[in-house]
This record gives C-alpha cells, sequence and structure tokens, in this order.
C-alpha cells in the first residue's frame, strides 16, 4: 500500500510540475511498450537477474514482469546490456488483460522525461506515441 501511494504522489507530481513537452498520438496496441520494458534502480538500469531479485523484494509490483531478453546496443553503452521485462498482463492480442487495473506505470506511458528527451530518446518504433513541444518557440517569445 505504502508502494502504491508513493507511485500515486510521484504521478501527480509529474503531472502538476511536467516539461515543456507533450505527448501526441494514440496507442496502436502494437504490446512493445509492454514488452521491451527496462527498469533501474540507484545503479542504473536492471542487467542481471541478481538484481531484479533484489529489486522485487524492495518493491512487490516487480512481482508483475519477467525477463523478456537483454538489450544489444553497442552504439549507446548505457542501455547495452540491460535486461528487458514483459508485462505478465500483456495477452497475445497485445492487449492488457487488467486494463482497467493496470499500474501507474502503465497509465503513465509513455512519460514525460525532460533528460531523456534532450538526448534523443524517443518512442518505440511503431509506437502512435510521440513527444512534442507544449509551445513553438514564437509562442514562448510572446
Amino acid at each position: 500500500m505504502i508502494n502504491f501511494i508513493q507511485d500515486l504522489i510521484q504521478y501527480i507530481k509529474n503531472k502538476l510540475f511536467s516539461s515543456k513537452y507533450v505527448v501526441k498520438g494514440k496507442c496502436k496496441q502494437c504490446g512493445k511498450c509492454c514488452s521491451t520494458i527496462l527498469f533501474s534502480d540507484e545503479n542504473g538500469y536492471i542487467k542481471t537477474e541478481e538484481d531484479f531479485l533484489s529489486l522485487q523484494k524492495r518493491n512487490r509490483r516487480y512481482l508483475h514482469f519477467t525477463i523478456n531478453g537483454r538489450v544489444k546496443d553497442k552504439n549507446n553503452s548505457f542501455y547495452d546490456g540491460a535486461l528487458m521485462f514483459k508485462c505478465k498482463s500483456l495477452g497475445e492480442d497485445n492487449r492488457c488483460k487488467r486494463y482497467f487495473l493496470r499500474s501507474i506505470y502503465c497509465r503513465d506511458y509513455p512519460s514525460i522525461n525532460p533528460t531523456f528527451i534532450h538526448n534523443g530518446g524517443e518512442t518505440l518504433d511503431g509506437c502512435g506515441f510521440w513527444f512534442d513541444v507544449d509551445k513553438s518557440f514564437e509562442e514562448y517569445l510572446r
């Protein structure tokens, strides 16, 4: 319950003090966002099963995910080797089996992280969502 309240507070904080970016588009129900999830802790992205088990012990919400592969990106050593996770609620039709009870993590996808966007981060290939600025440069000048 405490983790849920902490997640809810973070979600509300992010919505109230959002950046100068907005999310546009709509979900194409491709399932990529539910099967290529990256998690991190204070040490960076989770890269070992032991680190994932430790994360699950600290926060039960991670029990709802399974390891689904590993990032292979030699061009970006920051992500290279990170484990990818899949939500256990993802159905064969790429639809959520618990849509109305999904976690805040899922409800907030794609979340706006200005640092991620400034570093060239984008939504997944084929995703119906994309990031855009909330106002044009000219509008900010006015």
